[in-house]
């Protein structure tokens, strides 16, 4: 670590990064423009209704959800150092790739709702507002492909087991759609990657677990879900009622998470086949904190340059949950990196819950020195500053950035071109700026996970009943 090299980060990561032109062939770079830190008013919001994106920015029927980005770091008086802000978002990702990674071994209607990038909830993730219960209490949520049980925190919930969040916590009382889940009930054994047991006056109740500590406990129940105005609410969904939460969780201002894996207490799974959606389901991550993205639950009019690859199956009932994927190479500037065939052969997780693209030491070193060849422009920083992002650059005083494109190729032909805002992170305070490369090793020699820094500005369509993911460019 070069602890020399400290600097008092500034509110939150730079996402005003923008390419100068539209990526035409593989060997065109990106520019990137460095801009002034947002203002501290991004750290602060009201609560949020479900509400519709503007029908003209996305086509076919239906309501759209809106997601947000969580990234906000407030420093106030407390100096935290570029190791320390990265170590935090880099903590929460080994976390949640270590989890996948031991699961990975061991006629219907469309709902689109507005997406966003969680700024105000001091989290480097996207959320959506959704409502829960009748009437419906509207809550802004984490956005998860790779989990399936959607829960929020309710009361009662001690200040020392439940984080503050920005939004009030649910009341049960208030709803006339709540209904407790017995533990001798079958919706107490529905399936997923919860655990449950028996718990107090006979309820059922559950923990999950997210990553080596990060846990939320509570009740499961049955009520009503609403994800947008326009579209009829699902009923007798099995959620979460939360009262305990942990770690990563306590960090953040969101009230909770929408589960979207594959499991059966996921609410796609839960609301399959019953008109309101949950066979496909798709999104764009907005690369900016100005822009607006979208989840769409539910067939929607895709565009004619949308390419597929095959969802993985496999026998291990663990591969269920998460959205695996076969990856067959990876470029910059347009040129093939040398990776061995055992590295670029490991599973491929598509994960909307991971910021930064997670790798085979195998497959990342290659890419590293290939990147790093391309930016000899630039001062190159002593590893260690960032932690494990170790490929960083000063660019102080550097209005744009020019930085060589990155794509990852899928079986099929599916392929992402990654926006210029997915390759390079930047922070800064002070005046001084650095930006690190978004992509970090892993000990684990079969599994990558793409985060979703690699997803953003694609529209990407889940296609659960046809075993597919595709991807398509310029989808917000």
């Amino acid at each position: 670590m070069a602890a020399s090299v400290t600097m008092k980060l500034g509110l939150l990561i730079l996402l005003s990064i923008t390419t100068s032109h539209q990526v035409l062939a593989a060997q065109q770079q990106h520019t990137i423009n460095v801009q002034s830190l947002l203002s501290s008013e991004m750290c602060s919001s009201e609560p949020a209704a479900p509400d519709s994106v503007n029908p003209s920015s996305r086509p076919g029927a239906g309501s759209t959800h809106q997601i947000v980005r969580r990234a906000c770091v407030q420093t106030g008086d407390h100096k935290t150092t570029l190791s320390d802000h990265y170590a935090a978002v880099l903590r929460r990702d080994l976390h949640r790739v270590r989890s996948i990674h031991r699961r990975l071994t061991g006629p219907q209607s469309t709902t689109t709702i507005p997406a966003h990038l969680g700024l105000p909830f001091h989290s480097l993730e996207y959320v959506v507002t959704i409502g829960i219960g009748t009437p419906p209490q509207n809550f802004t949520v984490l956005f998860d492909t790779g989990s399936d049980l959607t829960w929020v925190k309710c009361t009662p919930c001690a200040a020392t087991s439940c984080h503050a969040q920005e939004e009030p916590l649910f009341e049960p009382k208030n709803s006339t759609t709540y209904a407790d889940i017995p533990c001798d009930a079958p919706e107490c054994r529905i399936g997923g990657f919860q655990e449950t047991s028996c718990g107090v006056n006979g309820s059922c109740a559950y923990t999950v677990q997210y990553g080596d500590k990060s846990q939320t406990f509570g009740n499961l129940a049955k009520e009503t879900v609403t994800l947008s105005p326009e579209a009829p609410p699902a009923t007798g969904v099995v959620f979460g009622c939360s009262d305990n939460t942990t770690t990563h969780f306590q960090n953040t201002g969101v009230a909770g998470l929408l589960g979207l894996g594959r499991g059966n207490s996921s609410i796609l799974s839960q609301t399959r086949g019953t008109g309101d959606g949950g066979v496909v389901f798709s999104y764009c991550l907005p690369p900016r904190a100005s822009s607006i993205g979208y989840l769409t639950i539910g067939v929607a009019p895709q565009p004619s340059n949308l390419t597929f690859t095959p969802i993985k199956t496999a026998a291990e009932p663990l591969l269920s949950s998460v959205y695996v994927v076969d990856l067959s190479s990876i470029s910059v500037n347009g040129e093939a990196v040398p990776i061995p065939a055992a590295a670029i052969s490991a599973a491929t997780v598509i994960d909307s819950g991971t910021v930064i693209t997670h790798m085979p030491a195998a497959a990342y070193y290659p890419l590293r020195d290939e990147f790093r060849r391309h930016m000899g422009n630039y001062t190159m920083l002593p590893e260690g500053l960032a932690g494990r992002l170790d490929t960083c650059y000063d660019v102080t005083g550097h209005d744009v950035v020019t930085v060589p494109p990155v794509a990852f190729e899928f079986g099929g032909g599916a392929r992402i071109d990654v926006d210029a805002s997915g390759i390079l992170s930047v922070a800064g305070a002070s005046g001084a700026a650095v930006a690190c490369l978004a992509f970090v090793p892993t000990d684990s020699v079969d599994i990558m996970v793409i985060g979703n820094m690699q997803q953003r500005a694609y529209n990407v369509v889940f296609d659960v009943a046809g075993e597919r993911v595709g991807f398509a460019p310029n989808g917000c």
